[in-house]
């Protein structure tokens, strides 16, 4: 029996084949959603995350500490999920 991808494993599938064309993968780094949409909507195939850039157009500031946490964004997760 044959198992079936997952949706998740299906995306890593695709996004390797991004980086595997000929000529250069552009992915930019959108930092809120209004900029998301428009990159995603003049063609951009991927689109980046920047947890410091959100976190900034949430007005949160990014706050320093040590240990395994090194920054503390926004709580809120970034609502964008698909480009297309």
């Amino acid at each position: 029996m044959e198992r079936s991808k997952s949706p998740q494993s299906e995306k890593a599938v695709a996004f390797r084949k991004l980086h595997e064309r000929n000529g250069a993968f552009v992915i930019p780094n959108p930092w809120d959603i209004g900029t998301a949409k428009l990159l995603a909507h003049l063609g951009f195939e991927a689109l980046a995350t920047t947890s410091a850039g959100y976190a900034f157009s949430a007005g949160s500031p990014i706050m320093k500490s040590s240990g395994a946490r090194c920054c503390n964004t926004s709580p809120r997760s970034f609502p964008l999920r698909t480009c297309r």
